[in-house]
């Protein structure tokens, strides 16, 4: 019975962890805090009904927080990002478009 129990409960789990050193947060309906190593960053992430279940958008990835906000994210670090962020849905099984 408690496998069971288990099983389904497994299922509502969230990965946070992209690799060893970026995770997701979800902070509310539509913002996430994306951590890597000592820094993080809020962007916007849509809640959709039906498929895809989420837009990301990009451009809400521009600064990261307080204390590393001097800290210029380059277009090819808003990238990175971004390919990290459509892995956390993808381990999720969270379908997504990219805007």
């Amino acid at each position: 019975m408690f496998d069971t129990v288990g099983k389904f409960l497994k299922r509502f789990q969230t990965v946070r962890k992209i690799d060893n050193i970026s995770s997701v947060e979800r902070l509310g309906r539509d913002e996430y805090k994306y951590i890597e190593g000592d820094r993080a960053l809020t962007l916007q992430i849509e809640m959709l009904s039906g498929t895809p279940q989420r837009v990301i958008y990009s451009r809400t990835i521009k600064s990261w927080l307080p204390p590393n906000d001097k800290e210029e994210i380059t277009d090819q670090k808003r990238k990175e990002i971004l390919t990290k962020i459509c892995k956390y849905f993808e381990l999720n099984q969270i379908s997504y478009t990219v805007d």
